[in-house]
């Protein structure tokens, strides 16, 4: 059984602590905070794993066949490298970086180190959002998304607020997840449109100056166009994303698929959703890992496009002017993904 460590017990980590903690490929043998109430509530429920409130001892005094990290992108980056120079394979919490230039560097790192890393995933790996699960051959070609993110975040956005540590705020916090779906079932866009605002809080006790609003509109080559917006000021809590194609919809939600025809009168396909949403990435991690695929889903290189169009959104939002994502690939001098997109 492949030994594992924990970075992070905040509520990313304990999701990630749970699936780890029930899988049958793995004992969590070690994890590590830097928060002390955070690690004393962990050791009170399991006093057999070791506990630290520093990450390097996580890493360096552990033997570990893999590492889990589950702490904010700004704590990320010598502790990856870290974890590369060990060659400890290594699955993260998405966003997959702050920045389109740190992603390639993480990951060329990995890639000196013929190390995997893995970015956690939805699409495409958990049973209700696979492709042949949904029939979405049948949808045809998708020509429209729309998508929100929407919740009530504390005042205080702490970490969150600044936008030196943060790299961006509800776009790049709540709405990766979405924003990568979007690439991933409709491909890369050729422009992004984005408006992103620190607007909803006038007056706050905690200043902040990332975005707290942000709306963009992708247009993609085949004249398809997506829309997704995201705040963190105003509820009800929710996470939804719709395709409109050719031959039905899918809509996808925290709760459930659902596929129907496209009058939407007749439902083709109703899927639950895992309750724990890491479950299936973190699984299917373990698995490659056990069998020594040289394949891992959902690796890091795969996580390009969706920051090309984070980082193209943000530009957008500065100039005012529809940026393209294919742009950042050239500046970068990265050779931009073949695909698609699944519907494409």
């Amino acid at each position: 059984m492949m030994r594992v460590g924990l970075m992070g017990l905040g509520r990313g980590g304990q999701l990630v602590a749970e699936a780890l903690l029930s899988s049958s490929w793995c004992q969590l043998a070690a994890v590590a905070s830097r928060k002390s109430h955070r690690i004393d509530r962990f050791v009170e429920k399991h006093p057999d794993i070791t506990a630290y409130d520093d990450f390097r001892s996580l890493i360096v005094e552990n033997p570990l066949d893999a590492l889990f990290v589950a702490v904010p992108p700004f704590l990320r980056a010598k502790y990856l490298t870290l974890a590369a120079e060990h060659r400890c394979p290594v699955w993260m919490l998405s966003p997959a970086a702050r920045r389109f230039d740190e992603l390639i560097e993480i990951m060329e790192r990995f890639d000196q180190a013929k190390c995997p890393i893995v970015v956690s995933r939805s699409w495409g790996i958990e049973p209700s959002m696979q492709a042949d699960a949904i029939g979405l051959d049948r949808l045809g070609r998708f020509f429209l998304a729309t998508g929100s993110v929407n919740l009530c975040s504390s005042e205080d956005l702490d970490w969150r607020g600044d936008s030196v540590r943060a790299g961006g705020g509800v776009l790049l916090d709540r709405g990766y997840e979405l924003l990568d779906t979007m690439v991933k079932v409709m491909g890369l866009p050729a422009t992004v449109y984005a408006a992103a605002k620190g607007v909803s809080r006038p007056g706050t006790r905690f200043p902040y100056d990332t975005e707290d609003t942000a709306a963009l509109i992708c247009q993609f080559s085949n004249g398809a166009v997506a829309v997704i917006s995201a705040c963190w000021t105003s509820g009800p809590d929710r996470c939804e994303i719709e395709f409109f194609g050719t031959g039905g919809t899918l809509r996808i939600d925290s709760g459930r698929v659902v596929c129907r025809d496209r009058a939407g009168e007749r439902i083709l396909a109703d899927l639950p959703r895992a309750a724990n949403p890491l479950l299936a990435s973190i699984e299917d991690f373990l698995s490659s890992l056990k069998s020594d695929s040289a394949r891992f889903r959902s690796a890091i290189r795969d996580h390009m496009a969706a920051m090309a169009v984070v980082q193209a959104a943000y530009l957008s939002a500065r100039t005012g002017q529809p940026e393209s994502p294919s742009a950042i690939f050239a500046m970068h001098d990265v050779k931009e993904p073949s695909s698609g997109g699944e519907s494409a």
